[in-house]
C-alpha cells in the first residue's frame, strides 16, 4: 500500500509539471499571436496621415501606384481600400485594383475599440473577387489597411478572438471570432492540473483586444501517456529512479544556459576571442581579421551555436559583444602594434543596434580603446537581422562617425531588398560560403550567376566585397578572376586562438604573393 501510494504521489508530481508547463507555453505563445494583432492596430495610427497626403482621388493608375510606393518596404500590410466618401464603400484597392462595382462592407464592428475615428471589420463577406472569401480592415477617413494573415495556434482544441473591459474580464463586450462560450468556460475551469488548458492574453486600454485559447485535458493527458505509463509500471524505487532521470535531465538542459550567465556575470570567464585572418586578393596579404568567439569551462564546451542563442534569450547581447571586443583589444593592442589600418571585424546583433538602444553604443568604453589603441573596427551585420534598415540607422551613423566600417554578413541568404541594404550605406558585403562552394565546380550554376549579379551591384554602388568559406584553389582563382577584394575561409587559415595568430601573422608577413604551386603559408590551428 506504501508503495502504490508513493507511485501515485509521483504520477500526480509528474501531471501537475506537464499540465503546468502545458499552460506556460500556451500563455506565451497566446500572448505571442495576440501581439501581432496589436502591433498591426497599432501600425495604422501612424499610416493614415500618409494617406490622406495622396493628392489623387480617382482610383486611377497614379492614384494606385501612390498607394503601392507607400506599402512597398511594408511586410505588414498587403492591402489598402480607398474609401472616396470616407463611408463604407470602396471603390479599389492596391490588391484588386479598380473595383466594377463599388463594394458596401456594411456597418462595421460596434465595439468602440477606436477614440480616433478609426473603424474596423473583421472577416467580413467580400464578393466581388472569387479567390477572395473574407477579409479585416481597419479604417480611418478614406483609406482602409488590411494587414497579413496571423491565423491561429495548430495546438489549441479552440479559440475566442473578443474584446472586454478591464473591470468586467470575464464578459466580452464584443466577440470576433471563435468559441463564443469558451470564456464562460474558462471562468468556471478548475485549472490545467484538474481541467482542460487556457492561454490568456489581453492588450492594453478599454474595451481591450484580448485572444483566449484552450487544450482539453484528454488532448494533454494523450500526449503524456507514455510517460505517465511509465511511471505506473515500475515499483517506488523504479518511479523514484526515473522522475530522479527526468529531473536531472532539466538540470543539464538549464545548466548551459546558467553556464553561460555565470560567464557573462564575471566579465566573460571561459569565453576566449578566436580570430580568422582576411586576405586581400590583389597582394594576398592579411588586411585584417574576424573575430569569433569560443567557450570552454569546468563542465566541458560549447559550440557558438549553442551558447549564442542561450545569450539572446536572456538579453545579454551587448554584453557579450563588449566583452569579445575588450578580449580582442587586449590581445591584439601589441600584435598589431606595427599594422595601422588592419580591420578587426566583430559581428554585432541586430538587437543591440536598434537606434532605441543607441546609449548603449555611446557610452561604451571598447570605441575609446579600440580608437586610443589604433585598431580599426568593422561592425558585421547578419543580413538576415536587418529587417528595416530605418530601425538601426542612428547606431550605424554613431559607428561610422567615430571610424567604424559597417559590413553586411552572409549577404544572399536574407530577404531584404536592395533599398534596406543601401540604406544602411555599408563598406563591405561579405558573401556567404554557400555561393562561393559552386565555384570550384561549375562556373554556370545558379548560385555562381548570384555571385555575378552581387559584383555587379557592388561595382555600381562602390561596395567592396569579401568571400566567405573559401576552401580550395579553384574558387580563389576564380575569385581573383572576378576582382573580388577580399576573402576568408579554410584555404587560408582556420579561426585560431591569439599565439597562433599572431606566428600566422608573422610568416603570412613573408609572403606577399602566391608562390607558383597556387599555396601560401598555413598554419594549423590548435584544435577547437
Amino acid at each position: 500500500m506504501a508503495g502504490l501510494s508513493t507511485v501515485l504521489v509521483m504520477l500526480f508530481v509528474a501531471w501537475a509539471g506537464v499540465a503546468l508547463e502545458t499552460r506556460r507555453v500556451l500563455d506565451a505563445k497566446t500572448a505571442s499571436l495576440l501581439s501581432v494583432w496589436l502591433g498591426y492596430v497599432a501600425r495604422t495610427h501612424t499610416f493614415y496621415d500618409s494617406l490622406e497626403a495622396i493628392t489623387e482621388t480617382d482610383c486611377g493608375g497614379a492614384h494606385l501606384r501612390q498607394l503601392n510606393t507607400l506599402i512597398y518596404n511594408d511586410r505588414q500590410i498587403i492591402n489598402v481600400w480607398f474609401f472616396p466618401d470616407g463611408g463604407t464603400k470602396t471603390s479599389c484597392s492596391t490588391s484588386f485594383g479598380r473595383l466594377p462595382v463599388p463594394h458596401d462592407f456594411g456597418p462595421p464592428l460596434n465595439a468602440k475599440l477606436f477614440t480616433d475615428g478609426r473603424e474596423a471589420w473583421y472577416r467580413v463577406p467580400f464578393e466581388a473577387v472569387d479567390t477572395v472569401d473574407r477579409v479585416t480592415i481597419i479604417k480611418k477617413g478614406r483609406y482602409g489597411l488590411t494587414f497579413a494573415p496571423t491565423g491561429g495556434l495548430k495546438e489549441a482544441g479552440s479559440e475566442q478572438f473578443f474584446a472586454s473591459s478591464p473591470n468586467t474580464p470575464f464578459s466580452a463586450l464584443y466577440h470576433f471570432n471563435g468559441d463564443d462560450g469558451l470564456l464562460e468556460k474558462y471562468r468556471e475551469n478548475w485549472g490545467p492540473v484538474f481541467g482542460d488548458t487556457y492561454g490568456l492574453a489581453c492588450g492594453p486600454g478599454d474595451p481591450r483586444l484580448c485572444y483566449l485559447t484552450m487544450i482539453p485535458i484528454e488532448q494533454v493527458f494523450r500526449q503524456t501517456l507514455p510517460l505517465l505509463g511509465l511511471f505506473g509500471l515500475f515499483s517506488v524505487f523504479a518511479a523514484f529512479l526515473v522522475y530522479q532521470r527526468v529531473n536531472r535531465a532539466v538540470l543539464e538542459g538549464r545548466s548551459a544556459r546558467g553556464r553561460v550567465r555565470r560567464a557573462i556575470a564575471k566579465g566573460g570567464a571561459g569565453f576566449e576571442p578566436y580570430y580568422q585572418p582576411i586576405l586581400t586578393l590583389d597582394g594576398m596579404t592579411c588586411a585584417g581579421c574576424e573575430v569569433l568567439a569560443r567557450f570552454q569551462d569546468s563542465c566541458g564546451k560549447l559550440m557558438p551555436d549553442e551558447f549564442i542563442g542561450l545569450i539572446q534569450d536572456q538579453n545579454l547581447t551587448w554584453e557579450f559583444t563588449e566583452i569579445i571586443i575588450s578580449r580582442a583589444l587586449d590581445d591584439l593592442r601589441p600584435v598589431l602594434a606595427s599594422r595601422p589600418g588592419f580591420k578587426v571585424s566583430v559581428n554585432f546583433f541586430q538587437a543591440d543596434l536598434d537606434d532605441t538602444q543607441i546609449q548603449a553604443l555611446v557610452q561604451s568604453p571598447v570605441f575609446t580603446a579600440a580608437n586610443e589603441a589604433g585598431i580599426s573596427l568593422c561592425c558585421e551585420i547578419l543580413e538576415t537581422g536587418i529587417g528595416k534598415g530605418t530601425s538601426i540607422a542612428k547606431s550605424l551613423a554613431y559607428l561610422r562617425g567615430i571610424g567604424c566600417q559597417i559590413a553586411i554578413d552572409d549577404f544572399g541568404t536574407g530577404y531584404s531588398n536592395l533599398a534596406q541594404i543601401y540604406a544602411l550605406k555599408p563598406d563591405l558585403l561579405k558573401i556567404d560560403k554557400m555561393f562561393i562552394e559552386d565555384l570550384s565546380t561549375s562556373a554556370d550554376s545558379a548560385r555562381s550567376a548570384f555571385l555575378h549579379a552581387i559584383l555587379d551591384i557592388a561595382d555600381a554602388h562602390d561596395l567592396k566585397v569579401c568571400a566567405e568559406g573559401v576552401e580550395t584553389i579553384e574558387q580563389l582563382s576564380s575569385l581573383k578572376e572576378q576582382k573580388v577584394e577580399f576573402a576568408q575561409g579554410f584555404y587560408f587559415a582556420k579561426p585560431m586562438p591569439l599565439g597562433d595568430f599572431a606566428r600566422y601573422l608573422e610568416e603570412q608577413a613573408q609572403k606577399q604573393e602566391l608562390p607558383e604551386d597556387g599555396k601560401i603559408i598555413k598554419l594549423s590551428p590548435a584544435a577547437s
